[in-house]
């Protein structure tokens, strides 16, 4: 009988050191699956853009992120500008998960990266490629340990991505 409570003992010590990192590593997941859903559909926006030979755009839900994305063309292919007002979305992703925020950054917060039909990033505010590199951060719900997933797409429409330790809810 001893033996059983010392066991249970030491069972019940060994499983309160594993919950926390558990809901670390279930965050971690988190980020790195909405990190790679945005991935995905930048690299199926860059393709269409070239393919189709006309500008696609990843558009925030509502202008926020973290309120999820859209795949759209550009309604007004052979116009100057980007529009998306008059073109149907080709794909849209839902919010992410409660807690979590999202931003994309070019020397300013914007809501949208635009795929040029050489697959390059069109900056809408100036008609023109971009010349800056869009920085894309997802992170972690408040409360967490620090973790964000950072995407970076370049102007030439190459992307990466990285786990930046550095980044807090605050700033992402």
């Amino acid at each position: 009988m001893v033996e059983l409570l010392i066991a249970l003992a030491i069972l019940a010590v060994l499983v309160s050191l594993a919950v926390p990192g558990m809901r670390t590593l279930l965050v971690s997941r988190q980020v790195t699956g909405a990190r790679n859903d945005l991935l995905a559909d930048l690299q199926t926006a860059r393709t269409l853009a070239i393919s189709r030979t006309q500008r696609v755009g990843v558009v925030a839900s509502g202008g926020h992120w973290q309120d999820g994305w859209q795949i759209q063309p550009d309604g007004t292919p052979s116009a100057a500008s980007y529009s998306a007002a008059s073109a149907t979305p080709l794909h849209a992703h839902e919010a992410l998960g409660a807690g979590f925020t999202a931003a994309m950054d070019r020397g300013g917060a914007i809501d949208r990266v635009v795929f040029a039909r050489d697959g390059s990033v069109y900056d809408t505010a100036s008609n023109a490629r971009a010349s800056d590199d869009t920085t894309f951060g997802v992170c972690k719900p408040a409360g967490a340990s620090a973790q964000a997933m950072v995407l970076v797409v370049h102007a030439s429409g190459q992307m990466e991505s990285y786990r930046d330790r550095r980044v807090s809810g605050a700033s992402c």
